[in-house]
């Protein structure tokens, strides 16, 4: 297989996706962050399958405690299939372009989290 043509002319190839790994402090937070194990945030219905738009986020730490150190949670972020390849072609991992598209694609998923764990990046 091709690592752009479809599997057959009824499977449409789907966009990316952009995933964010994050191990933070879990001291202090929210009755919210401890609430569910997954979140789904949507700011906008109508534009829900258009890039950058709804945003999945996972803490498994907190149904399996193990997965990261006493004190610590894991989050993992992500925006389904909605990520054009288009916008990284071309690009050498580890340059500054890349460094800087990839911090601006990422930024999505922060805002996702940071509404249930406002301090997410200083944890």
């Amino acid at each position: 297989a091709t690592g752009s043509a479809p599997l057959d002319a009824s499977t449409p190839p789907t966009p990316s996706f952009v995933h964010l790994h994050l191990g933070i402090r879990s001291d202090g937070l929210s009755e919210q962050a401890l609430s569910s194990i997954h979140h789904i945030v949507v700011p906008e219905w109508e534009k829900l399958t258009q890039p950058q738009s709804a945003a999945f986020v996972s803490v498994p730490s907190l149904l399996d405690p193990s997965l990261a150190p006493e004190g610590r949670a894991v989050i993992h972020a992500y925006l389904p299939a909605t990520e054009p390849y288009e916008v990284w072609e071309g690009l050498t991992r580890g340059s500054a372009e890349y460094e800087r598209l990839k911090a601006e694609r990422a930024a999505p998923l922060y805002a996702a989290i940071e509404r249930f764990i406002p301090d997410v990046r200083a944890r």
